[in-house]
């Protein structure tokens, strides 16, 4: 899949038409164009905020907690945000600092950009172009392959906490037979085993792509794909490090959103829960607006097992997707605005 977006996007950019080209030339029309694109942005957020089934409860029971000396877990939620998004910056600039000469700051500003964008792309497509326009052209698709990487990384911490979660959960409530459980965890293992090994053994990806004939279309980017190689293991052990830290901060943010919101789960039983709805959530297609009803239903479902109420359900998934995509993205949107978006697309575009 991650094949196919680049090749559209090159060749989008590639058959970029001159009015297009002349459009993005020119600064006033460049200023209106991020303009605009700020109201849309604020516009779908208000509409997105507002139009919520459940929408005055969950507000009412924030209130309510707010009120009550439970307000602590709401600040602690808030306050491991910017690290949340810290650790995703170390394991993209990590590697990406070896071709582009770029700050920490700046990186940091490009993953904010890239949720801003991806806010409304299924599967969060968008962060890779919200990355890039604050990259080099000659290091663009360099990037882009690092970020791949950097979410295949994401993707196993996930993957690898959430087969364990949803075992012990299926022993715990569903009170699976011991044997069936031993079984279902020797497929987890083989299952996550054979990702693992692809993910310190890149250099596969590479050959795939030369050689196979399904991935024709992407053969021309084969000499950025040779980035892979370029990978060693103490490198692809940092991003996975980095890949682990965001997940425990991310997955604590959200403990701390239960507590918040008086949903008693335990401490065992809480993260299994967060683990194996983080990992059914990865397997909806949606984009995180849209999809955020889709994900409240899941929640509503596993804290249910706990005693929980519908409405706290929600409340808490509801405050970390405010927490940590909304106000990330507010911040992402004002960055593009100071991005020369002449500079990042134009002049590329006429390289070719």
């Amino acid at each position: 899949m991650g094949n196919s977006r680049l090749g559209v996007a090159h060749f989008l950019l590639k058959k970029m038409p001159a009015w297009l080209k002349t459009l993005f030339a020119n600064r006033y029309r460049i200023l209106f164009l991020k303009a605009l694109m700020l109201i849309l942005l604020l516009g779908l957020l208000y509409y997105e905020l507002t139009a919520k089934e459940h929408l005055p409860q969950i507000w009412a029971v924030f209130l309510q907690h707010c009120a009550h000396s439970n307000l602590s877990w709401l600040i602690l939620a808030l306050l491991l945000m910017p690290f949340n998004w810290l650790a995703e910056t170390q394991k993209w600039f990590q590697i990406l600092r070896r071709y582009e000469p770029m700050r920490l700051g700046t990186a940091y500003r490009a993953v904010l950009a890239g949720v801003a964008v991806s806010l409304f792309t299924p599967n969060r497509v968008g962060e890779y172009g919200g990355r890039i326009i604050f990259v080099q052209p000659a290091n663009r698709w360099k990037a882009v392959i690092i970020n791949l990487v950097g979410n295949y990384a994401q993707t196993l911490v996930l993957l690898a906490a959430g087969l364990v979660a949803m075992l012990w959960m299926g022993g715990h409530y569903a009170h699976l037979a011991w044997g069936y459980t031993l079984f279902l965890a020797l497929l987890a293992g083989l299952f996550l085993g054979l990702m693992f090994a692809l993910y310190f053994n890149l250099s596969w990806i590479q050959r795939w792509v030369e050689h196979w004939w399904v991935l024709k279309p992407v053969k021309r980017f084969v000499k950025d794909w040779t980035v892979l190689e370029q990978f060693n293991r103490k490198e692809l052990l940092d991003v996975l490090k980095w890949a682990t830290l965001r997940y425990v901060i991310f997955s604590t943010q959200y403990f701390l959103l239960l507590q918040f919101f008086g949903i008693q789960t335990g401490l065992l039983a809480g993260y299994a829960g967060i683990a194996s709805l983080f990992l059914l959530q990865t397997i909806i297609p949606l984009p995180p607006l849209t999809g955020l009803v889709a994900r409240g239903n899941l929640a509503v479902q596993v804290w249910g097992l706990s005693g929980a109420n519908e409405i706290s359900s929600l409340a808490a998934t509801f405050a970390l997707w405010i927490i940590n995509l909304i106000l990330p993205a507010l911040v992402g949107t004002f960055s593009i605005l100071c991005v020369n978006i002449a500079k990042t697309i134009v002049y590329e575009n006429d390289k070719h």
